[in-house]
């Protein structure tokens, strides 16, 4: 059966590794695929740009500022409009800060929880009626949700409970056979890391069994391949190359 696919946040990093790798490996199961951005149309034009024109007429992009819940209803009408199932949701979008704890706000916090929490889990919600029986739902987690990282209390706080919901999710999807679940990256080369010093890489790849930041790619692979399994459920699938191995 041909499968619709959601996918958010996914013209740029993490997201359009999947979106490219879902042509590659699945492309003759996808009848429609939507993409969501924020912001960047080049980003958007980019990515169509590099797919073949067959696999580029099955997408179809939504701009909706996934932070609140003006740009959550925005995007769920825009989806509705074109679509009444969904086979694969995949719930990519998230920000963070490397802003000191003692210079955070209420609205940096509830900002950085609303979009990585508080919207994904209200997609969800809204989308239940619409996912079909043996669909999948991953969330995008962190290596920050597993374990304490310095840098970014709040990011690895909302990452956790991305992590939660994943495991008791699949409680309320019983019914229709969905599978939950959540990846959770360690350090990848996207364009969050850009401004990250050569001192910075040099005691993080220290860390790491790998000695070396993960791609776009790699992690796109394991998501796929959790998608693909029916058997994975209420999980948390870590890639983080083997941080913390020394």
């Amino acid at each position: 059966m041909k499968k619709t696919i959601v996918i958010t946040s996914g013209t740029s990093g993490i997201g359009r590794g999947i979106v490219e790798q879902l042509f590659q490996t699945t492309g003759d199961e996808i009848e429609r695929l939507f993409v969501n951005y924020g912001h960047h149309d080049q980003a958007a034009q980019d990515l169509l740009s590099s797919l073949s024109p067959a696999d580029a007429q099955r997408v179809t992009f939504i701009k909706s500022d996934m932070s609140d819940e003006a740009g959550l209803t925005h995007f769920l009408e825009e989806l509705l409009s074109y679509t009444d199932h969904v086979d694969w949701l995949i719930l990519n979008t998230g920000i963070g800060t490397y802003l000191p704890f003692e210079q955070y706000t209420f609205e940096l916090w509830n900002k950085v929880m609303t979009t990585n929490v508080t919207v994904p889990a209200f997609l969800v919600q809204k989308l239940r009626p619409y996912m079909r029986e043996n669909g999948k739902i991953l969330f995008m987690g962190s290596h920050a949700g597993n374990v304490p990282y310095s840098s970014s209390l709040v990011y690895g706080t909302s990452k956790a409970a991305v992590h939660f919901m994943a495991r008791s999710l699949m409680k309320y999807f019983d019914d229709k056979h969905v599978c939950i679940n959540a990846v959770a990256p360690g350090f990848i080369e996207t364009p969050w890391q850009k401004d990250r010093t050569d001192e910075s890489r040099q005691r993080i790849n220290a860390k790491i069994a790998a000695h070396r930041f993960g791609t776009p790619q790699e992690v796109a692979a394991m998501a796929i391949s959790i998608l693909k399994n029916n058997y994975v459920n209420g999980t948390v699938v870590e890639v983080t190359g083997g941080y913390d191995y020394f």
